[in-house]
């Protein structure tokens, strides 16, 4: 049986990134709202900025994540690639130790 501080330290590890990316979304949301009343420019004006740059970070993002996707694709591919050659090299090796054993 695992220790305790153990098991709670793979819940941290598992859980950082959601942590980390509501953290990031909660500063985002009072970054945007301090800027709105500390803002030199009108209302109307401050608030198409922030829609904006959100809409620019949002696309940023897409971008991000069809990459990540793309590449992880990549990754699959070549592992299957990997996997393939060695079941194949497996089966050939297989084949020839089984001709070699075969007593004539």
């Amino acid at each position: 049986m695992r220790n305790q501080p153990e098991d709670q330290n793979a819940k941290i590890q598992c859980t950082g990134y959601g942590s980390a990316f509501a953290l990031l979304i909660a500063g985002l949301g009072i970054g945007a709202a301090v800027s709105v009343f500390l803002a030199p420019k009108s209302g109307i004006e401050t608030r198409e900025w922030i829609a904006t740059k959100c809409l620019d970070g949002i696309d940023a993002a897409n971008v991000k994540v069809r990459q990540t996707r793309l590449r992880m694709h990549e990754l699959m591919d070549q592992g299957q690639q990997k996997v393939s050659a060695a079941v194949i090299a497996r089966r050939e090796a297989l084949g020839k130790a089984k001709a070699e054993a075969k007593p004539s």
